[in-house]
């Protein structure tokens, strides 16, 4: 049987060997480092398209830094709505008197013989009169008034400052409602949907008139 003879390695096996393992435990190392990759990947050294698609998620995002989006013709309309800025446009309320973009009077009652303001919106005020017409009968009339001559109720143009009727329930001396109306109030730019009912001798109330007002601007 040949005897296996046992030698050293030469020299420049010895160094290939150790290149080896000092590479192998390099790796490992910089394997065992993964975990904490800011150590590993130099600061803006990456470019966006280098991220998947869709991985990026509003938790790795620090909101406080978005900046307001940029006038460019997509975002021409970001701090508007409907191209008109935020100004044009009024929070909701209730209550006569406001300028709200949604008006809800509530019930208004008026004794004989008073007139009652609602509420005014834009140009237009409108106001609930309780007419008298003797021997226990009233009438609630409803009535609308506005500050500019291009306005329109109807169909129909107002004069500035002069009253139109818009609703009227007949006389009577016992409970009675008109069974409201959806009307336009058309002030340009502006349109308002008005929704109004008037009664007389609501139940629950001491007054012989009352009306009732709900306006949203279009």
């Amino acid at each position: 049987m040949r005897q296996l003879v046992r030698r050293r390695p030469s020299p420049a096996m010895i160094v290939a060997i150790v290149a080896l393992v000092v590479a192998a435990s390099g790796t490992a190392v910089a394997a065992s480092r993964l975990v904490n990759g800011d150590s590993l990947i130099k600061r803006d050294s990456l470019s966006g398209n280098r991220l998947r698609h869709a991985t990026v998620t509003g938790k790795q995002i620090k909101l406080s830094s978005l900046g307001e989006v940029p006038s460019a013709k997509t975002a021409a309309n970001a701090q508007e709505l409907g191209g008109r800025p935020a100004s044009a446009y009024a929070l909701g309320g209730s209550g006569g008197g406001s300028s709200s973009s949604v008006i809800k009077t509530g019930l208004v009652t008026a004794s004989g013989g008073q007139t009652v303001k609602m509420s005014s919106f834009g140009p237009f005020t409108v106001s609930l009169t309780c007419n008298d017409d003797g021997s226990g009968t009233f009438d609630a009339e409803v009535d609308v008034v506005s500050t500019t001559s291009n306005s329109e109720v109807f169909g129909s143009q107002l004069t500035a400052g002069t009253s139109q009727e818009i609703a009227d329930t007949i006389p009577d001396s016992q409970f009675y409602d008109n069974g409201g109306s959806v009307e336009d109030f058309v002030a340009p730019p502006d349109v308002y949907e008005v929704y109004v009912i008037d009664s007389i001798f609501m139940p629950g109330t001491t007054a012989p008139c009352a009306a009732s007002l709900l306006a949203a601007k279009s």
